[in-house]
């Protein structure tokens, strides 16, 4: 399918779109409010793969805060093979932005077929997925008619979120001030992506310039952005089409630091604080050492270093959603890294896969 929309205009979009998100709240979560209503939940499953997967870790650690109860983000084939585990009072979310995977679709026919509570997550109305689920939630960020997505997974985040802090609230786990609360540094937020887009994106011009010629990447994060780690894998590789891997700092420092060599270059996604900080700052000084090139999205406190590969934006630093916010630049960058290295990205390159392996709904 070859796309014809601007993947640039769309993360533009995106502080408006989420605004939007918020104000139509109420009516995007009715369908799935009334089908909980009263239900005991003992544990959430999210199902996507993709972004739709990256999307669930994005709020996998907000949901086992407010509700106390597991909170797992998981690929359709593992809730295939380990189907007898999951709890009856178990809630199961099925998460594709188009409707249309056939994977998820299996997975919840399965749970639906158990009697286990499954509720859909599409951005698309009147799509495959939405007639396999006891439920539907919409992701309400319109059509995005680019080969990677960008305003549907920031969306989806935020609508996840949202629907989190709503069961938290209809179950008792907070109350309706704190669920306010939350809302408003939400809103917070959002309001404030127009700022780290001015700031961002004459930084992310500059970079895709020099990431255009790269020839090998590593993303390296903390575990509290695991999700943007695999996104900026998946969005790289797929926009970008070269080798890219990414790690958690900790993960990288046991092995994977053989495979360095002069021209591996490095993208870090740093955490707020604590240990991993601590750790990947170290990190950065030794490969700096070493004359590796390096990018910094998010780097807190870099003290006396000046280098211009760091990006010098006025984020929120709000830990809940510091994933919500950063997600821009780096979109930014592998849309602006793609057409560097003169690739259309809305054009796959491989157009016969998905017939091919029937992993799409056509």
């Amino acid at each position: 399918m070859v796309y014809q929309g601007d993947a640039l205009q769309y993360i533009l979009e995106t502080p408006d779109i989420l605004q939007s998100i918020l104000k139509q709240e109420h009516s995007i979560f009715n369908d799935s409010q009334v089908f909980l209503k009263n239900r005991m939940i003992s544990e959430i499953y999210l199902i996507g793969s993709g972004s739709s997967y990256n999307s669930a870790v994005a709020v996998s650690a907000f949901a086992k805060k407010l509700l106390g109860i597991r909170t797992i983000p998981v690929y359709p084939v593992a809730v295939l093979e380990d189907i007898s585990l999951i709890s009856e009072d178990a809630l199961v979310l099925g998460i594709s932005q188009q409707g249309t995977s056939v994977a998820v679709i299996k997975a919840l026919d399965e749970v639906c077929s158990r009697g286990i509570a499954a509720v859909s997550v599409t951005g698309e109305y009147d799509t495959e997925i939405t007639r396999h689920s006891d439920a539907n939630i919409y992701v309400e960020c319109g059509y995005e008619d680019a080969g990677a997505t960008t305003k549907g997974y920031t969306a989806t985040v935020l609508t996840l979120l949202l629907f989190i802090l709503t069961v938290a609230r209809v179950s008792g786990k907070i109350s309706d001030a704190e669920a306010d609360a939350y809302r408003e540094r939400l809103a917070n937020v959002i309001e404030h992506m127009r700022i780290v887009l001015s700031d961002s994106l004459p930084w992310c011009e500059q970079m895709a310039d020099k990431l255009g010629k790269c020839k090998n990447l590593v993303l390296i994060a903390g575990n509290s952005l695991k999700s943007m780690l695999l996104e900026g894998v998946l969005k790289f590789s797929e926009t970008c089409r070269f080798p890219v891997r990414g790690y958690e700092a900790e993960e990288f420092m046991h092995g994977m630091y053989n495979a360095v060599d002069e021209q591996m270059e490095f993208l870090y996604l740093f955490p707020t604080e604590g240990y991993e900080l601590k750790r990947m700052q170290r990190l950065f000084q030794y490969y700096e050492q070493q004359g590796n090139c390096q990018y910094a999205i998010h780097m807190p406190d870099p003290g006396d270093c000046r280098k211009d590969t760091l990006l010098k934006c006025r984020f929120l630093e709000d830990t809940d959603f510091l994933s919500l916010e950063c997600m821009l630049p780096l979109q930014l960058l592998f849309v602006l890294t793609s057409r560097a290295r003169g690739i259309d990205l809305n054009i796959p390159r491989d157009p016969d896969f998905h017939k091919y392996m029937g992993s799409k709904l056509e």
